[in-house]
């Protein structure tokens, strides 16, 4: 009985800080501890720093850093500019073309970012006010930006699969190559429907009167050629084996330096200072949270949380895909309350020997968590994808940046139950490489 009032206290505090809006690492750490002491007294938070350190000693998040460098270093040398460009040259023509755009742009560039929220913004200001000024319905334009920025946490080299693979211990190469399909799958359903609106309803799209020649495609074609053949390198060495994920995102960050420093020449000693002081602020705050976050599930390992739900579960007299898509709709709410990457640490402990047992791979559960915490961003009312594109473009309403993101969120949902029957949208790709 005391486990359970302990618990449900902690978990109560946490909720209270995010309504309060405290920073998510002292939320997780503070109701952690709170859980402990009411469990353990003094000795139950003894081993709590020696256990924080050797976390954060976890060889797959060496990746992370090296990552956010490498999607920092290009971000600095324009590249968000030169890949809408390109997208822009050979889909402007489309019906929708700048929605389309849009979804091109913010899958490529999020294929470099790996953060949600920098492709939107990043995205956003150069795509949507140049849709408004073409005509294009308000909540149309902003809605195919906020829901293909999410892609940026599905398609790799994604920080949410470095996240998960550091509390799972499946490969991050595996879990690379498992998102691959799923988020080529998405963007494609998501310039189909941009496509599709656009052609039944073309005032809600007026299409682009200005021709683009081969010459223009071209030359916007070798601007982004280097960095897409980074990427191509990146992630096809983890594939083919030749190197680890960690290695790989060294190989990156080089790479990016050498693109965009020696073949652009778009450093200066200035950039590269910032670009240092941004990835060291934003890998600081990474790690910040990843502690936190075993600071709470510590808590949740004495009370053996994950052993007691799976015995529940496995005491249910219901199909196990119906369990499973019931736990998901709980991760889709949690994620609007706690960001992804928090919510992803917390979780991961907790869920994957459930889905375990009901018989899943625990490869499919890191890609379909992400799945569904990428939907969670663009989910009303506090999505925080709806809330970038409202900073991005402040004179359009939220309630129109809602109103676009709604059947994204459909398609978003639609494939997590697709997924849920047919895993091998997850895993089959991961089979054929090397990882």
């Amino acid at each position: 009985m005391l486990d359970i009032l302990a618990v449900t206290a902690a978990i109560l505090l946490l909720f209270l800080l995010v309504y309060l809006r405290t920073p998510i690492f002292i939320a997780l750490g503070s109701s952690g501890l709170v859980g402990l002491l009411l469990l353990e007294g003094p000795r139950g938070i003894e081993q709590i720093p020696i256990a924080f350190v050797s976390q954060l000693e976890s060889y797959a998040l060496v990746a992370a850093p090296m990552y956010i460098l490498m999607g920092e270093i290009l971000a600095a040398g324009g590249l968000g500019r030169a890949i809408f460009r390109f997208a822009h040259a050979w889909l402007g023509r489309l019906p929708g073309g700048l929605g389309v755009t849009a979804v091109g742009s913010s899958t490529v560039f999020g294929a470099l970012s790996g953060v949600s929220l920098s492709a939107v913004t990043v995205v956003g200001r150069m795509s949507v006010p140049e849709m408004l000024e073409r005509g294009y319905r308000p909540s149309f334009a902003t809605g195919a930006v906020v829901a293909s920025g999410a892609l940026a946490m599905l398609i790799p080299p994604s920080l949410m699969f470095i996240l998960y693979s550091s509390v799972s211990g499946v490969s991050i190469g595996a879990l690379f190559a498992g998102g691959i399909v799923p988020g080529l799958v998405l963007a494609t359903l998501m310039a189909l429907f941009v496509l599709t609106m656009a052609t039944l309803k073309p005032e809600i799209a007026p299409r682009a009167e200005e021709g683009i020649t081969w010459k223009q495609r071209l030359d916007a074609m070798v601007k982004v050629a280097p960095a897409l053949i980074l990427i191509i390198i990146v992630l096809g060495s983890i594939y083919t084996g030749i190197a680890t994920a960690t290695e790989a995102a060294a190989i990156g960050a080089i790479g990016a330096f050498l693109v965009v420093g020696v073949f652009d020449r778009a450093l200066t000693w200035t950039n590269i200072k910032k670009i240092l002081i941004h990835t060291t602020q934003i890998s600081g705050a990474l790690l910040i949270i990843v502690g936190s976050a075993f600071v709470f599930t510590q808590m949740l390992v004495v009370v053996r949380a994950a052993e007691a739900l799976t015995t529940f579960v496995g005491g249910l007299s219901i199909p196990p895909s119906l369990i499973v898509i019931i736990l998901l709709i709980i991760v889709l709410g949690l994620g609007c309350l706690i960001d992804a990457a928090s919510l992803m640490l917390v979780i991961t402990p907790i869920l994957l020997p459930i889905f375990e047992s009901l018989g899943y791979d625990p490869l499919w559960v890191g890609v379909i968590l992400v799945v569904t915490l990428e939907t969670a961003v663009i989910t009303p009312p506090v999505g925080l994808n709806l809330y970038a594109m409202k900073s991005v473009v402040p004179q359009v309403d939220i309630g129109d940046i809602i109103r676009g993101a709604l059947p994204y969120l459909a398609i978003e949902f639609g494939l997590v139950i697709l997924m849920v029957f047919v895993p091998e949208i997850a895993t089959w790709f991961p089979s054929l490489t090397a990882t």
